[in-house]
């Protein structure tokens, strides 16, 4: 194999390595861990106050039965985000993973900013009141996710950008044609392994 590809496969298998150290911009694995755990421990409370909802009461007073739906997606959503969080704690690296726990998110927050509103016109201003303060309450730990989200998928461009020049010099590398050995050389070669 030559020089340059053993170095390009060296590069490429170190990459996962270095996913797990901390990198310039990225926050380190132990905060994003516990931005994850505050995140559980907020959602968790959205849960307990949706549960409360006397939503069947709303449908009697006039609320669309959608309510009950958003109700159940609600809590739906928590454990989905839950499971999302605890795999994404133990892989920090995986994009994929930070982006379905940050739209998870997004999707429990559009709902229970419904549901608030509809608390409050069916059921009473506090509990209301008590679902928009956990969305607020939750703001810095949604915005710490959301820009790790960004900080990662920017790393993993540059880090695919590496890859791909060193896969394309490779390449080239390997489409030179070989030329052979000058004649002088492969002569003095052979007058040296006769000594």
């Amino acid at each position: 194999m030559k020089p340059a590809c053993v170095t390009f496969v060296l590069l490429v298998s170190l990459i996962p390595a270095r996913a797990q150290s901390s990198k310039p911009g990225i926050a380190p694995a132990w905060d994003v861990q516990a931005t994850l755990k505050q995140l559980i421990s907020q959602v968790e409370q959205y849960k307990g106050v949706v549960d409360k909802l006397k939503i069947q009461d709303w449908v009697q007073k006039g609320a669309p039965d959608a309510y009950l739906r958003q109700q159940q997606v609600v809590k739906t959503e928590v454990g989905y985000l839950d499971l999302v969080s605890n795999r994404l704690s133990a892989q920090p690296e995986k994009l994929s993973l930070a982006l379905d726990a940050l739209f998870r998110l997004q999707s429990l927050e559009i709902l229970t900013a419904s549901l608030s509103e509809g608390a409050t016109r069916y059921q009473g201003r506090a509990v209301g009141d008590q679902l928009s303060a956990l969305l607020t309450q939750n703001s810095n730990t949604r915005t710490q996710l959301r820009q790790y989200v960004m900080d990662l998928s920017v790393n993993k461009e540059k880090e695919y950008d590496i890859v791909e020049r060193e896969a394309q010099r490779c390449q080239a590398t390997l489409n030179r044609p070989l030329t052979p050995a000058p004649a002088a050389t492969v002569k003095s070669s052979v007058k040296q392994g006769k000594k």
